[in-house]
């Protein structure tokens, strides 16, 4: 499947919308790790994620490893993308691919924003401040 990049899929509203639910996702697991376990994450872990949740979507269950809170964290938030992308298709006859490429265009985004923030949250922060925009617009 190729992938697309984040800002070309933004600018239609059906990719645009798939994305933000992904990333709403991903912003409230962050938010709660940081409540609940006072675990502070980083762009790698979200990462880690999205590809784990990859394979799971394309029928390649990945190695998920408990060993520590991060990695649990990161084999939670893999399973929780995946049934996002299950959902959708079931609630809103989204197609498998096409979350597929929204999970990939997020992945894409993610090291965009991390590159240009310049540090290890630089994704996780943008979203923080993306996700209460759009809820106050």
């Amino acid at each position: 499947m190729k992938k697309k990049k984040a800002g070309d899929l933004m600018k239609d509203s059906f990719y645009a919308e798939i994305m933000f639910g992904i990333e709403s996702l991903i912003h409230e697991r962050d938010e709660k790790a940081k409540r609940e376990s006072d675990l502070t994450l980083k762009d790698t872990n979200v990462k880690s994620s999205i590809r784990k949740a990859l394979g799971l979507l394309q029928g390649k269950p990945p190695k998920l490893d408990s060993s520590t809170l991060q990695n649990q964290w990161i084999g939670r938030l893999a399973v929780d993308l995946s049934g996002l992308g299950e959902s959708m298709k079931a609630d809103q006859n989204i197609e498998r691919k096409d979350y597929i490429l929204a999970l990939l265009a997020v992945e894409d985004s993610l090291k965009t924003r991390r590159e240009y923030e310049g540090h290890s949250r630089g994704y996780l922060d943008f979203l923080k401040r993306f996700i209460e925009q759009r809820r106050i617009d």
